[in-house]
């Protein structure tokens, strides 16, 4: 049997529509399934983790949503406990706006497809079906840099997680109208690239520290942001980190040290295609994990979700933990 969970609100209001032909499919095909719609908050998590605390075996679930939705389910699944992953077995159908995970992954845009390919693989059919790959999932703690300890605080992520000006434009664009009117254009990616110009001439830039897999240290001049990627993309397609995969053990980094606003204006297109790679003062590498610290608050995100502001924050990678059918 298959649990869903729909988020009717993605798409910009569509997604409801787009689950009912869902519904008819697998209704037509004979499917047993349960559906559940979300509501605004961290539902997706509440739903993931009542079914896994019902569900005494695997629980196949399918999250009809977008990076948001995922985000959710996950820190809901984390609430039964971090080995609840491996009682569960997500199938991604994404209806978000500008779902970075489905750009990531090379998702089917056509849900319809995305179905098709999920019953395949329950038929037991090889060709064109779903099949499971296990993924890294991050973990961001709250970081005590003067006690040198966490605050036992957790998020996790898929894709991404970051503090300073990256996770400030984050916070904006989920309260943005701008986000709603290229939704309904089908461009929602755009939002984020205005908003992102409009932030970085007025984010703050501080002296950072990182400390990766704790013994190399490194200073950041006029650091604008530190990002943290398990996949290459964020914030609607800013290939970030080009090289990253999700299967690979490790996170990959970007953060600035020492770049003038002008010059990260004049290069962030590029970030689009990845070719910003090598100038002098966007830094990226790899690591198991790190820590990120600024001598003020700035805004934290995990998956383009913000909750908090803090000044350092610490991320290890949880190697192979979702079971996730691409």
């Amino acid at each position: 049997m298959y649990y869903v969970i729909v988020n009717p609100a993605s798409r910009s209001g569509k997604g409801r529509k787009i689950w009912e032909d869902l519904r008819r499919e697998l209704d037509r095909q004979e499917e047993e399934y349960r559906y559940y719609f979300t509501r605004p908050g961290r539902d997706a998590g509440r739903i993931a983790a009542c079914i896994l605390k019902k569900e005494k075996e695997t629980a196949d679930v399918i999250l009809f949503g977008g990076d948001g939705s995922v985000n959710e389910l996950l820190q809901g699944v984390a609430t039964c406990g971090e080995k609840a992953f491996e009682r569960l077995r997500l199938f991604y159908i994404p209806s978000g706006s500008a779902s970075d995970l489905a750009r990531a992954l090379e998702l089917p845009k056509d849900p319809k497809k995305s179905l098709e390919r999920i019953l395949a693989a329950g038929r037991g059919e090889t060709e064109e079906a779903v099949s499971e790959h296990p993924t890294d999932i991050g973990v961001l703690e709250f970081y005590d840099a003067e006690k040198k300890e966490y605050n036992g605080k957790k998020r996790y992520f898929i894709v991404s997680a970051g503090i300073g000006f990256d996770a400030a434009v984050c916070a904006e664009v989920a309260a943005s109208p701008f986000k709603r009117f290229f939704n309904r254009l089908g461009l929602g990616g755009l939002s984020y690239g205005f908003i992102c110009i409009k932030n970085l001439l007025a984010a703050p830039r501080n002296d950072a520290e990182l400390i990766l897999d704790r013994k190399q240290v490194f200073t950041a001049k006029n650091c604008l942001f530190a990002t943290i990627m398990n996949h290459k993309y964020q914030g609607g397609g800013v290939m970030f980190t080009p090289e990253a995969v999700s299967d690979d053990g490790l996170l990959d980094y970007c953060y600035t040290d020492g770049i003038s606003r002008a010059k990260v204006l004049g290069i962030f297109p590029k970030a689009y295609k990845g070719r910003h790679v090598g100038t002098k003062g966007i830094m990226i590498g790899r690591a198991g994990q790190l820590v990120v610290s600024f001598p003020h608050y700035l805004w934290v995100h995990t998956d383009g979700e913000v909750r908090t502001r803090a000044r350092a924050i610490g991320a290890k990678c949880l190697p192979g933990r979702l079971r996730l059918l691409v």
